[in-house]
């Protein structure tokens, strides 16, 4: 029995909604249902070809685009390569149904989406489609640690922020080992002697994307803010330290970027050189032949052969679990992005940079129940500098040690680094503003506000229960975050104000009510400084020797 490609399926669903629309205009001369029919799917024409969206308000004409490729599908020979441009379709291209994501862990996750390889899409939310290209666009670059994660999970809903007059752009990129891998024989075959990085790559090409497209739904090319949480905001902190992702946006939000560039039980770091190892860890593509040996014997470009027929979905078994990281390769990166930022490399772009008050709270899983192991942890992982550390984190008992090992990741893996591209900012003109999200997390209050709980007040998806205190501190947050993407500047004349950081290192403590900090987190900053007063990794061409 002859089948049809689903793309095919998707350009025969949109013609016959347009035909519909034409005979009913023929048949009854009711302008108004013809017209509710071809609205239900709007058409726009990219560069790659016509699709069709849905419209979720006919008063407002937002209009959600779900699935559109931004790329090729990464699949046989080109998994582990740079993307390349998707091939151009006939017709309208059905985009009424978000695309497969990355392949990944599942587990524990109940109804999962569907997984693929061919998983290079995003989604555009607008109330302007057809209209100037004068609206804000905000790209949002969803977290999983590099590993899980995808562009459409239900906190992400565009519409609540595109209906404040910004057009909204999700995207999926490749994770785990389909994203992150770096070997020495994928190095052999680039012509940049590099490998690694390809889910930033494909982050690339989707800014590039939007560049090119993102007119046609009403969007501005030319103001373009990028932001992301967690692994969303490390990627913004390596795109803003890229060479190759200058110019591909005018504005950047950093919510917890995740960069810790050393290892420890309690972290594996996140950023490592590609052919260079430390007294911490291995180098990436030491790291990632280590991870190739779990399926094949073989080395060089025989290795790669076959990897490329494994099926993505052995890979994602428990013994070839792949530690995603971000390598500097002196391509993509040239350095640490602390370091690109302090030696203010990085672009020149206006930035916010925040974290939330209890971060490691959702990490407590991760910290030693013994004070030995705890003591332990910290002399492999900072040497001789770990005293002062165990003087700041005195926690004895199990409950007190939890309390101190949480605090230490939220000062060690998220504020102190935010600290440092923060400090980096005055090295360019551009201001930046910092934030810190202190609201309780309303399902357990005694969490305080961990990890991601600011997600749903940024995006405006709360609860149907939210209480008007949540639902106030929504809309002030969209506010600051959608005013940010039109002006550089998140204050508006009815919020609290809010100062760039600089001298007395301002910030703004996001609660109920909001009000100004000075010098987050000061004592542990200073003593983490003092620690790492030799760069988080030698410079690019050193030998480390223990």
């Amino acid at each position: 029995m002859h089948t049809f490609p689903l793309s095919s399926l998707r350009v025969i669903r949109s013609s016959v909604i347009q035909t519909l629309a034409v005979l009913l205009l023929a048949i009854t001369g009711n302008h108004s249902l013809a017209q509710d029919v071809a609205t239900a799917s709007q058409i726009v024409k990219t560069s790659l070809g016509s699709v069709s969206g849905e419209r979720l308000d006919p008063v407002s004409s937002l209009t959600v685009f779900r699935g559109i490729p931004y790329a090729a599908a990464p699949v046989g020979d080109l998994r582990w390569r740079p993307p390349r441009p998707a091939a151009p379709w006939p017709g309208v291209r059905d985009c009424t149904q978000f695309g497969d994501v990355s392949w990944q862990s599942m587990q524990g996750r109940k109804n999962p989406p569907n997984m693929s390889e061919d998983c290079l899409f995003l989604n555009v939310w607008s109330t302007n489609v057809g209209g100037a290209a004068e609206l804000p666009v905000m790209v949002w670059i969803h977290g999983g640690g590099l590993n899980r994660g995808w562009s459409h999970q239900a906190v992400y809903e565009g519409s609540k922020l595109a209906s404040e007059g910004v057009v909204v752009v999700s995207i999926n990129y490749r994770l785990g080992p389909l994203g992150f891998l770096a070997h020495p024989a994928l190095s052999a075959e680039s012509p940049h002697g590099v490998s690694g990085n390809y889910g930033f790559l494909d982050q690339i090409a989707a800014l590039k994307w939007v560049r090119e497209n993102i007119a046609c739904f009403g969007g501005d090319p030319g103001k373009v803010t990028l932001f992301g949480e967690s692994a969303g905001g490390t990627s913004v902190a390596a795109l803003c330290a890229s060479p190759l992702a200058k110019g591909l946006f005018q504005r950047a939000i950093a919510q917890s970027p995740w960069m810790f560039g050393y290892i420890t039980r309690l972290a594996e770091p996140n950023m490592v050189r590609i052919d260079q190892s430390t007294s911490s860890t291995a180098s990436a593509e030491d790291l990632g032949r280590e991870w190739a040996a779990s399926f094949t014997d073989a080395d060089g470009a025989d290795a790669m052969t076959e990897l490329r027929n494994l099926p993505a979905k052995q890979m994602m078994e428990g013994r070839g679990y792949y530690q995603s990281r971000v390598t500097i390769d002196g391509w993509f990166l040239d350095d640490h992005p602390v370091s690109v930022f302090e030696s203010g490399k990085q672009s020149d772009v206006p930035m916010m940079i925040g974290t939330t008050r209890d971060e490691g709270n959702f990490f407590s899983g991760y910290v030693p129940v013994r004070r030995e192991a705890f003591e332990r942890v910290l002399a492999e992982f900072y040497g001789p500098g770990a005293e002062p550390l165990l003087q700041r984190y005195p926690g004895n008992s199990a409950e007190d040690l939890k309390r101190d090992g949480c605090r230490f990741i939220t000062e060690a893996w998220f504020v102190h680094p935010a600290r440092q591209l923060l400090r980096g900012m005055n090295r360019v003109s551009s201001r930046v503003f910092q934030y810190e999200f202190a609201f309780p997390f309303p399902q357990n209050p005694a969490w305080g506000a961990p990890h991601a709980t600011e997600l749903p007040y940024v995006f405006g998806n709360l609860r149907d229960d939210a209480t008007k205190e949540e639902r106030a501190l929504s809309q002030t947050m969209v506010g600051y975050w959608t005013q940010f993407a039109k002006t550089g500047d998140p204050n508006t004349a009815s919020s609290s104000h809010w100062p760039a950081y600089g001298v007395d290192r301002a910030y703004l403590i996001i609660d109920d009510p909001c009000v100004l900090g000075h010098d987050l987190a000061k004592e542990a900053c200073d003593t983490l400084d003092q620690i790492a007063a030799e760069p988080v990794l030698p410079p690019r061409g050193a030998k480390h020797h223990d």
